[in-house]
């Protein structure tokens, strides 16, 4: 008979109910296991009782027989021998300070032609000069790219702002330029453009679909949640004027795009933004919470009672969308449980100030597009490619592994320590994790999980 004495129930086991499934995930392996009644009771009694297994099987014998204990102990015994229950944490020792470079976010332009309320980036200027990123300037980026990128063979470009259509035609000049680049190096790129529809007309439209060009499309939902933040300079909203555009491009079948939106404290019924987006058309989407420094609209520790309810709302819609026969990718559940990135993928989170740097339209280099603007965090610049080697560093070391914090949480392996920029615009220091984010993110994981084994268990 196995012992657990020594074993860390709170790190490594995660047992919840979620509507009607009684769930327990062994963190180690990813397994997750659905539970009946006598089940969940005996894996409750192990961990209550310290891993004391025959004290366990005392405490169920109270309200079971003796033959269905032993049966569920049996099974539990299996599970254990299988490594998908009470599986010891795997040693991995991740380095990635000589990981090469495989992504850019180009910030293109830092104007914007909306005044969006909870905008990070300072309404798109990030707190510098407002301008826009030269053709010589993208291209050096590009080559920069090249000159770091070692063995990686697909490599990204992502297009950003302020918004990146004031400088649409640099946006295709440069992509034509990687187009000639790819066929000199055998490298790949993908590109990604994340607009405000504002300036979609269908010359852009067509070259986004003949380049194979992913775009993210700002979208809130309904038309006044949309219209509270996402005004134009004027004040006005632009619901009706992006949401034509919008579908046009979706029509027109991008490689991939996803509509995204943002809700805050004042949208904590944000499940019916969901819906408004869904019912639109639009099955691909994500909704991010407001978070960081968007002053009055960042949720706050006050309103997670009211969030952490709504994504059990939003879980029980994305069902209801299922079963109605509905595909819905929602960015945040996207979870791939039975497959996923690999372990040290998922710890080391988004790989920001290491694979991935952000280029003002200066040619200045950041560890991402949430901290251009802060010198503390200035890499370096393009133009003679040479980092703050110690900076990528601190950036690499920012890993679950090296946070005893989340270390010590169940949902660690979904997360990668949390986003960077985050926990230092909310704890003043990347290395310390939000704990404001970090409830909706395990909120969103249970969710998620949940969500899974009812499609599964639904499939015939």
């Amino acid at each position: 008979m196995f012992r657990l004495a020594a074993y860390d129930f709170n790190a490594n086991i995660h047992i919840f109910k979620y509507r009607d499934l009684q769930i327990v995930l062994d963190v180690n392996s990813g397994a997750v296991h659905v539970l009946d009644d006598l089940a969940a009771a005996f894996i409750t009694q192990v961990i209550s009782s310290r891993g004391d297994i025959y004290m366990a099987m005392e405490r169920c014998m109270v309200n079971y027989s003796q033959d269905e204990v032993m049966e569920t102990v049996n099974e539990i015994m299996a599970l254990m021998e299988n490594d998908s229950l009470f599986s010891e944490e795997e040693e991995i020792s991740l380095d990635l300070t000589g990981l090469p470079l495989k992504a850019l976010c180009l910030n293109v332009a830092h104007v914007c032609n909306m005044k969006c309320g909870y905008c990070f980036a300072s309404q798109g200027d990030f707190g510098l000069n407002p301008s826009l990123m030269s053709l010589s300037t993208g291209k050096r980026a590009l080559d920069f790219l090249l000159e770091n990128c070692a063995g990686v063979k697909r490599l990204e470009i992502d297009f950003f702002g302020g918004e990146p259509l004031l400088n649409a035609g640099m946006v295709r000049d440069l992509v034509l330029y990687a187009r000639e680049l790819e066929a000199q190096t055998g490298k790949t790129f993908n590109f990604t453009l994340t607009t405000n529809a504002l300036l979609l007309d269908d010359e852009m439209i067509d070259f986004i679909i003949a380049q194979g060009i992913s775009v993210v499309l700002s979208l809130d939902g309904r038309p006044e949640v949309n219209d509270r933040c996402r005004t134009l300079n004027n004040g006005a909203g632009s619901y009706d004027l992006v949401l034509p555009k919008i579908k046009r491009i979706v029509e027109k079948n991008p490689v991939s795009y996803y509509v995204r939106g943002t809700f805050t404290r004042h949208n904590l019924d944000f499940t019916q933004d969901l819906r408004h987006i869904i019912d639109l058309g639009f099955p691909q989407l994500s909704l991010e919470p407001a978070i960081g420094s968007a002053a009055d609209y960042a949720i706050q520790a006050a309103d997670l009672p009211q969030v952490l309810a709504e994504y059990d709302r939003l879980t029980d819609t994305l069902l209801e969308y299922h079963q109605a026969g509905q595909a819905v990718h929602f960015f945040h559940y996207n979870l791939n449980l039975q497959e996923g990135p690999c372990l040290a993928k998922r710890r080391s989170g988004c790989g920001a100030g290491v694979d991935y740097l952000a280029v003002t339209p200066e040619g200045d280099i950041y560890p991402c597009h949430q901290l251009v603007g802060n010198e503390e965090f200035l890499l370096g610049n393009v133009e003679d490619g040479n980092l703050k080697e110690e900076m990528r560093r601190t950036f690499a070391r920012n890993d679950v592994a090296h946070k005893d914090e989340c270390m010590a949480c169940w949902a660690r392996n979904f997360c990668g320590g949390g986003c960077h920029a985050n926990n230092y615009l909310r704890k003043g220091d990347i290395a310390v994790p939000d704990d404001i984010s970090c409830a909706m993110h395990r909120k969103r994981v249970e969710g998620a999980i949940y969500l899974d084994l009812k499609k599964r268990m639904q499939e015939p």
